[in-house]
This record gives C-alpha cells, sequence and structure tokens, in this order.
C-alpha cells in the first residue's frame, strides 16, 4: 500500500522526524501517530522512517500487513476485518512509547473508533494526511500493490481531501510535565484551605449548601483528564473559522512539534482553578486572530493571547471553557488597579485578592512545562472542555 522507500527516502517535514528538541521529547512521550492516505502515496513510507527513528520504543501497526484491502466503498467499522490489526494496536498501546497505524483511514467511524482508543490510553493523538507532491492518481496506481484502476482511486479521495478538524487545537502537556502541575496545584488548594484570611473571603462567593465544612479540595474535583492549553475551539469544524484555522500554513508545520510552555501564575475563582500560560512569538503566531475580542466589552485592552491558559479543575456544573474567561477577567482587574484587597503569603508565592472570590499567584519563577502541538479528536461525551 505503500511507496517503496529509496535511497534518498522523500521528506515529508514532519517535527518528529526531523526537529532534534522535537526529537528528544517523543522519546519520552506517549504519541499514537494515524497516517492517512490513498494507497500509493508513501505511509508505509512515513512509517519506516518513524520506526527507524525510534527503534526500540516504537511499534507500527500495519493495515497491509494484515493484508486488509481498502475497500473504496465500505464500512471499515467492520469488526471481522480488523480484528487482527485492532488486537496489534491495543497491544502497543500497553507496550510501546509511539504507536503508529497504517491505513487509508478514508472513513470516519473507524478514526473515531482509533481515537477514542488512544484518548484511553491517554496517547497524544498526531492525524497526518499523507500527500506526495507532484504525484497525481496514475502514479499512485503505479506505486501502489493493490492492482486498483484510477476510478476505485476517485472513489476514496473526496473523504481523503477533507481535513480531519478536531474538537480543538492546543498544546497537550506531556505525562510527567502534567502530573508537575497537578502537583503543584493540589499544593497551592492545599495551602489555601489551611489560610483562614483567604477562606473567610473566598466563602463569601462560593455556592455550597453546607459552607461550615466546606472543603477546597473536595470543591475543585471536576478535574480535566488531559491537561493541555487550548488554541482554537473547532467543534469538529463547527465554530466559525476553524478549517481555515486547521487548513493555514502555521498550523500544519506546527502539528506534531514540541514546545516549552511558561506558566507564570496560579489563579482560582469560585468557578475554576487554572494557570496562567505567557506565549513566546513564536507560540503567539498560532493563537487565532478572532480570539482576541472574546471575553471583552469593557475599555480595558489586553495583549494578544492573554486568554491563554490550562485548566486544573472546575466547581460543580462549572465548564472548562469558563477558566479563559475567569483569568482575562482577573487581567483586567489587574490592569485596572482595583482597589485594595488582601493578600496572603504562600510557600509558592504571594497570593493577592481582587474581589469577587478572585485570586491570584504570580510565580517568582515561572513553571516550564513540556508540551506537544496537535488536536483533541476524541468524540465528546461530556461539556468538559
Amino acid at each position: 500500500m505503500g511507496a517503496k522507500l529509496s535511497k534518498n527516502p522523500v521528506s515529508y517535514g514532519f517535527p518528529f522526524l526531523e526537529d532534534k528538541s522535537t526529537i528528544e521529547v517523543m522519546k519520552e512521550t506517549h504519541t499514537f501517530v494515524i497516517l492517512r492516505g490513498l494507497p500509493g502515496s508513501g505511509k508505509s513510507t512515513v512509517a519506516k522512517q518513524i520506526a527507524e527513528k525510534y527503534p526500540s520504543i516504537s511499534g507500527v501497526a500495519s493495515a497491509d500487513h494484515w493484508k486488509i484491502t481498502p475497500l473504496p466503498k465500505e464500512s471499515e467499522t467492520d469488526s471481522s476485518r480488523y480484528h487482527e490489526l485492532d488486537q496489534q494496536i491495543k497491544e502497543c498501546l500497553g507496550d510501546k512509547m509511539i504507536v503508529v497505524v497504517d491505513d487509508t483511514h478514508h472513513n470516519k467511524e473507524r478514526l473515531d473508533y482509533l481515537f477514542d482508543l488512544a484518548k484511553e490510553k491517554d496517547y497524544i493523538v498526531f492525524i497526518f494526511d499523507i500527500r506526495p507532491a507532484n504525484r497525481d492518481l496514475g502514479s499512485l496506481v503505479k506505486c501502489s500493490h493493490w492492482n486498483y484502476t484510477m476510478e476505485q482511486l476517485k472513489l476514496m479521495e473526496p473523504e481523503l481531501q477533507k481535513k480531519v478538524v478536531p474538537y480543538y487545537f492546543g498544546w497537550f502537556l506531556v505525562r510527567q510535565d502534567a502530573e508537575k502541575m497537578r502537583k503543584y496545584a493540589m499544593g497551592f488548594l492545599d495551602e489555601l484551605s489551611k489560610n483562614e484570611t483567604f477562606g473567610e473571603e473566598f466563602l463569601k462567593y462560593v455556592k455550597s449548601d453546607s459552607k461550615e465544612n466546606f472543603k477546597l479540595e473536595e470543591y475543585f474535583q471536576k478535574k480535566p483528564s488531559v491537561l493541555h492549553c487550548s488554541t482554537k475551539f473547532c467543534d469538529y469544524g463547527a465554530a466559525p473559522n476553524s478549517e481555515s484555522y486547521a487548513g493555514s500554513k502555521i498550523v500544519d508545520d506546527s502539528l506534531s512539534k514540541c514546545f516549552v510552555l511558561k506558566v507564570s501564575a496560579l489563579f482560582i475563582t469560585p468557578r475554576t482553578l487554572g494557570a496562567r500560560v505567557e506565549l513566546d512569538k513564536d507560540q503567539q503566531l498560532l493563537w487565532p486572530k478572532d480570539e482576541e475580542a472574546v471575553g471583552s466589552g469593557d475599555q480595558v485592552n489586553l495583549p494578544h493571547s492573554s486568554r491563554s491558559h490550562i485548566t486544573l479543575a472546575c466547581a460543580p456544573g462549572v465548564q472548562a471553557v469558563q477558566t479563559g474567561l475567569d483569568l482575562l477577567d482577573i487581567l483586567k482587574a489587574e490592569k485596572a488597579e482595583a482597589q485594595h484587597h488582601p493578600k496572603v503569603v504562600l510557600e509558592q508565592g504571594e497570593c493577592c485578592c481582587l474581589g469577587e472570590g478572585r485570586w491570584i499567584m504570580n510565580l517568582p519563577n515561572s513553571i516550564n512545562v513540556k508540551t506537544f502541538f496537535s488536536g483533541f479528536y476524541a468524540k465528546k461525551k461530556s461539556t468538559a472542555e
């Protein structure tokens, strides 16, 4: 199903194959790579390049190996056809850091199944459309060993020309750094819960049936399973400008690339617990321009990408999208020099109150977290971000 490797294999420019810093972090990150394209497009070539780059930690599950013939019109969810391939994928998910799935992937239901497998095992998903330059359908017919006709490839082509748009794009924290942020956040909550000044002020604005027995850690039980800093909410292509963002060159060039994000503050409100992220110039290129007006409506102007954050926890009934709105509200209050409110000194730094239960702790030493830029593709089963 793939083109043969030549002595000088084609370079597709993927960061996880060519960017040195990305390659080093990939070696310690659980990633699920889906290769997508017509028969003969070069998917097997890319799969082999990945296996050679990461020889001991990668596993390639190939439909070609199991002689699963791509059918131009089919329901790829037929379990009898994919049983052995899926068994291999599941074994790789339990044993390998990097799992590569090599198939045409022109069926939406099949992709949804794979996205769910990756989410269940907490793997970051990369999906790549393999479309070699200067190669028409006629040359693909010659490259593929499946003996397809031009007409058969034409039946598959329309679905593969459609961009797979995720629920959202963003930077996804590698497991080690996600755990570090979770521990830091829990330490922050633990210190605040023991501080009487904070407790008296915060409880004025909390909706709770039992304020006498209020416990901060229990109140913020709703935590995201995947720590990330979102850039663009897409709703699988339904959100405004999502398809143009997904198809932009900067997004294409950044997929699977490692970025180190700077966490400069922790903040808490009666609704959310979050971490402020300050983006550098390169990272700001991925921040969509249409996000600038979100949360505005007053006279306080904030810098580009001020909303960038990591949601750490939410109060009952609160959606994670509220975290970014709370951060904008806090930054505007800071900039407007809100009237004096209590401050408490914690081991991690000074935590300042901005009224209405809003508190922020600007970190004396920022926290750097390693991330990969990609999309969240699994179907949402709840209202969480």
